[in-house]
């Protein structure tokens, strides 16, 4: 259901700037290799990672929900396919933000599907080697999106997590994707793909994008090549067992 605006006023998590002055870094917290393991909860709260950025997406302790920011808001899909906003105090065990500040913008309108729209953006690289924030808004003529299921104790790995995962389809819908490419040697921190997230216009529709086919979008690429990580001081990340 669409979240009405006095709901949406009273409890969105909105980026307050204080990272601007490193606004060509991408702030991290946690690996993909530790999400993939099972450390599905972090210590750290979406107030601090809003303080890094204003364009992103990760999950959720307990890997409940996917999560996507834009335009500084921070937003939550759920198992069940809602959407919600996202308060200060909520906790993520694996997110990626950053000032985003389109450094080239252009315009794409054709029957591109992931592929096709993966080997495209690959063109417009600056470079193989340095981290790329994207945006995408416009109409999708095809799209499929996911989000998993609240995880419970002892966690499963990602791969098992994934299996009651729900996934929909949507034709013509209008939309913001945010994600991240990260090069192949930085794989261990994150997937070396095209990492999409999704919010629908209407604010009723969302998740990790699967596959797509474009209608007429607007695309904006930021290279950053400064990065700042941060680890998780928790027992739980002390002792996984993280392999590449």
């Amino acid at each position: 259901m669409r979240i009405g605006a006095a709901a949406v006023a009273a409890c969105m998590l909105v980026w307050g700037g204080a990272a601007r002055a490193g606004e060509d870094t991408i702030f991290q917290y946690s690996t993909i290799d530790a999400l993939v393991a099972g450390v599905y909860d972090g210590e750290m709260t979406f107030a601090e990672l809003a303080r890094h950025g204003d364009l992103g997406l990760g999950t959720f302790n307990a890997l409940d929900g996917e999560m996507l920011a834009f335009d500084g808001v921070f937003w939550r899909i759920t198992h069940d396919g809602k959407v919600h906003a996202v308060p200060p105090e909520a906790l993520t065990p694996f997110a990626t933000v950053t000032p985003f500040e389109a450094d080239t913008s252009f315009a794409l309108e054709g029957d591109l599907d992931m592929t096709a729209l993966a080997a495209l953006l690959d063109s417009h690289l600056a470079d193989r080697n340095t981290p790329v924030a994207v945006r995408i808004d416009g109409i999708f003529t095809a799209l499929t999106i996911r989000a998993p299921e609240r995880q419970q104790k002892p966690y499963p790995g990602l791969a098992e997590a994934l299996k009651s995962q729900n996934t929909w389809q949507h034709d013509d819908i209008e939309g913001t994707m945010v994600g991240f490419w990260f090069p192949a040697w930085m794989a261990s921190l994150d997937p070396p793909v095209w990492h999409l997230h999704f919010l629908s216009a209407d604010q009723t529709v969302g998740g990790h994008v699967l596959a797509l086919e474009i209608g007429a979008v607007t695309v904006g690429l930021d290279p950053s090549p400064d990065m700042a990580l941060v680890l998780p001081r928790t027992q739980a990340f002390a002792d996984a067992e993280i392999s590449p």
